[in-house]
């Protein structure tokens, strides 16, 4: 009896002591996350260990990593543990979901001390509570009465009055927008307090990036410069796209949740669509009817197994199946639902706009699968003209086309279809295309100069100018290759010199003759070919091509001989005034030297790099590691840069940011070019700096002049040596 009460002593001593040592919770409370993928199911705390259960939620066969530098973090003390094993799994190796989507690891780390009450995992799970008592489901967050005033207060500013329809007289509108809202259970631990709006001018190509400012607290606003009425998306955390529709002078509240973010983070297979979004404002019931339409997923796959192994007429049978299906699904809800004008105006637009996008997409990457395919039969079947029909059944000359956000791959499409491409082509092939002819050769250009020349270089350049030399003149030339290397080192800045001043002038002039030219024959082609009398959307394609072509007319008397002929062609009276404006502003009166940087938050993150340099020219390279063309560009100015090390009067600044370049790749590169004076920005900063400048794509390069004010923010860096010339008189050589 005695050792029985001995045993049953020691055996209740030992469950203490386990008890002591061992502390479970389950489902433990957490205070915000940005990971929608991992949630800590349980935390076994021991005197040896802290073990996270993980229960991992994700897309059936996808997977997910876990890195052997993962961390949990005392939120009181900022003290961090890192993990020491993984159950379930390998450190950096691919851990594949199950067909339930659904899987457990275990992290064990050290052990913590009793003091320790919260803690974060990495920097994906905040305030996760240690308290056994604290667990339980997390209450919805809500909006804050401080919020919902300021809310209530920015919308009572607002216009009470929308748009009654999308005719012309009243759908193009230069006034600025704005959209205002707050992400419910926001907080800035989340790693992002920016979203963005990628706002486009379909009429110029212009990009507008405009940065959305997420506060503390969770509200956010934007102010957007807009023209005319657009459904677009805004984009958060770099990610999620939500959908708002917006007209010119309005103000719209869109309210987020963040739990539904973490939803679409589960959902990365697909492109989410956000239904838990409340707007309000005057915009407000059209925005709800327009984000509760259902609509289908696009399947690129599906469409590439197509354009692959279907015949072009078949393919667009196939597809215009489907698009009379999409139709008769919208005729129904049509029926069902109680929807404004507006709305089914835009919806039946996105229907229309999608097709066509498909059926344009199929024929435009024809040639290059076709290449990389050369033994497929199907795609060496020409598409045939009629092919194209299908544009017969669009409304061309409805300006609501404009608004959807598929418009814009739609007018890319267009203006860049097989049918103009073909007609250009064929132009540049004929006899019809002038040929070039300087007034003075370049041999008669040094004469002028009074330049000196070797006999043997004399030679050789009077047979190079020669419009039509003689087979034995042919060989001289092969004969003189030294010769020739010789004149192209010792002549080079001359070169360049000759041909600004007779070759440019001249192919610049006969540009805009070969493009008066083609726009004729595209005129034919519309007509004869594609069967289209003139609409609104080819004007649009006209005036969009003005930019680049100004850019190239050398003079404004050459843009305003190829602006005068397109304008004939033009009756929307909006769009005639743009053609003006964009002629004035690549040709204005005064030439402004530099402009100041505005008093505002994104230039102030700007004004933080550049103040250290003032008194230089600044060459600004915004790039990024994962950005091909900048890693190019990069390398071969290196030499450039080696050779104007350490010079009192310019300089070279590199700006890029976290998540475009990593930090692995970025030091390594650095140091491979040797980089000076780069800078490594959060998201939010670099957002800020592309809002300033007014750009989407990198790379992107910019001049500051001594003062700190912009000289060029379109900068060309493949020119360098000759434009410095131009902007520090003493390097022109």
């Amino acid at each position: 009896m005695k050792h029985a009460t001995l045993v049953l002593a020691f055996f209740v001593l030992f469950v203490l002591v386990a008890i002591a040592q061992k502390r479970t919770i389950v489902n433990p409370t957490y205070e915000v996350k940005n990971s929608g993928i991992d949630n800590v199911a349980k935390i076994e705390l021991t005197d040896t260990a802290t073990l996270l259960s993980m229960h991992i939620t994700f897309v059936p066969h996808w997977w997910v990593t876990y890195d052997s530098a993962d961390v949990i973090r005392d939120c009181a003390t900022g003290s961090e543990y890192k993990v020491k094993e993984l159950r379930g799994g390998v450190f950096n190796k691919y851990i594949w979901m199950p067909d339930s989507g659904d899987s457990t690891i275990v992290l064990v780390f050290p052990p913590l001390p009793a003091s320790v009450k919260k803690i974060d995992y990495n920097k994906q799970i905040f305030g996760i509570s240690l308290d056994r008592t604290a667990t339980g489901t997390r209450k919805p967050a809500v909006v804050s009465p401080s919020i919902n005033k300021w809310i209530q207060e920015q919308l009572s500013k607002a216009p009470k009055a929308t748009l009654e329809n999308y005719e012309l007289p009243t759908f193009f509108n230069d006034k600025q927008s704005r959209l205002i809202g707050c992400i419910k259970g926001y907080d800035p631990r989340l790693g992002f307090s920016t979203g963005i709006i990628y706002v486009a001018n379909e009429l110029t190509r212009e990009d507008y990036p405009v940065v959305i400012k997420i506060e503390p607290d969770g509200r956010f606003e934007a102010e957007i410069p807009m023209n005319m009425p657009k459904y677009t998306h805004a984009i958060f955390n770099e990610r999620y796209g939500i959908p708002f529709y917006i007209e010119p002078g309005q103000t719209l509240c869109m309210i987020l949740d963040w739990d539904e973010f973490l939803t679409a983070n589960r959902k990365a297979n697909i492109r989410y669509p956000f239904k838990n979004i409340e707007y309000r404002g005057a915009l407000a019931s059209l925005n709800k009817e327009l984000l509760t339409y259902p609509t289908s997923q696009f399947s690129y796959e599906v469409f590439d197994k197509k354009r692959k192994t279907m015949a072009p007429l078949d393919f667009k049978a196939d597809q215009l199946k489907g698009y009379d299906n999409n139709m008769t699904q919208y005729s129904e809800y049509v029926k069902q639902h109680s929807l404004s004008q507006k709305a089914k105006t835009l919806l039946c637009n996105r229907i229309m706009l999608e097709n066509a996008n498909i059926l344009f997409n199929y024929a435009m990457d024809r040639n290059y699968y076709a290449k990389q395919d050369s033994t497929n039969k199907m795609l060496k079947i020409p598409v045939p003209v009629s092919y194209y029909d299908f544009l017969k059944q669009l409304p061309l000359n409805d300006p609501s086309l404009l608004v959807c956000n598929e418009f814009s791959e739609f007018i890319n499409r267009f203006e860049y279809n097989e049918l103009f491409m073909k007609t250009q082509a064929q132009f540049y092939a004929s006899q019809n295309a002038p040929q070039l002819k300087p007034e003075k050769n370049f041999l008669e250009y040094l004469d002028e100069e009074k330049i000196q020349i070797t006999p043997e270089g004399r030679k050789f350049l009077s047979i190079v100018v020669k419009e039509h030399p003689t087979d034995d003149e042919r060989k001289q030339l092969e004969q003189m290759r030294e010769v020739s290397k010789n004149i192209n080192e010792k002549y080079k800045e001359l070169l360049f010199k000759y041909s600004q001043k007779y070759v440019l002038p001249l192919a610049q002039s006969n540009n805009i003759k070969r493009e008066i030219e083609i726009w004729k024959l595209k005129d034919c082609t519309l007509n004869n070919e594609m069967g289209l009398e003139p609409n609104m959307i080819y004007e649009i394609a006209k005036v969009r091509s003005l930019n680049f072509s100004f850019k190239n007319a050398a003079s404004k008397e050459n843009a305003s001989a190829l602006w005068n002929f397109l304008k004939q062609g033009i009756k929307t009276p909006y769009l005639t005034t743009t053609g003006q404006e964009l002629l004035s502003k690549a040709f204005p009166e005064k030439q402004v030297a530099s402009k100041p940087l505005p008093q505002s938050a994104y230039a102030d993150v700007f004004r933080k790099i550049i103040d250290p340099f003032k008194g230089k020219v600044l060459f600004i390279d915004f790039w990024a590691t994962t950005c091909g063309p900048c890693v190019g560009g990069i390398k071969e100015m290196k030499a450039t840069r080696a050779k104007y090390v350490n010079n009192p009067d310019f300089d070279f600044i590199f700006i890029t940011d976290q998540k475009s370049s990593p930090e692995k790749d970025y030091n390594n590169f650095v140091k491979e070019q040797e980089m000076k004076n780069t800078y490594r920005l959060s998201t939010d900063d670099f957002n800020m700096l592309r809002q300033l400048f007014k750009f989407n794509g990198i790379p992107r390069y910019v001049v500051i002049d001594q003062k700190g004010d912009v000289l060029n923010d379109k900068f060309e860096m493949w020119n360098f040596e000759t434009e410095l010339g131009k902007i520090l008189p003493a390097y022109n050589k």
